[in-house]
């Protein structure tokens, strides 16, 4: 892809269980990715952030890409607050994890040095 072609920046952060993988589909579509791995949110696990440079041409290519390798589903955690009326069990609450959040912006200049 050349630089002019790039007009679109996509900032993906996902599980970094299923890094991997979306990293895997991404290279074999040619969409180059830059990773940043990160920890924290709600259940203090690890993330990762992936910035690509596309054209908008590409970016429902680039989506399906991530809705493939990034499915999200349920997980029960403690609530971690013990409450009275269960001695010894912890309250579960149902959390979805998984799956991806996507910001795209515009690409005013793109330069590679």
């Amino acid at each position: 892809m050349s630089n002019d072609e790039i007009d679109r920046m996509a900032i993906a952060i996902v599980d970094g269980g299923q890094s991997k993988d979306l990293l895997q589909a991404l290279n074999d579509r040619r969409f180059p990715a830059t990773v940043i791995d990160a920890e924290g949110g709600f259940l203090h696990e690890t993330k990762v952030t992936l910035i690509v440079g596309l054209s908008h041409e590409r970016l429902q290519e680039f989506f399906a890409v991530v809705r493939e390798s990034c499915p999200s589903r349920t997980r029960y955690m403690p609530m971690g607050v013990e409450l009275s009326l269960s001695p010894g069990y912890p309250v579960m609450i149902e959390v979805r994890v998984g799956g991806a959040v996507v910001f795209v912006v515009p690409v005013e200049r793109f330069v590679r040095l």
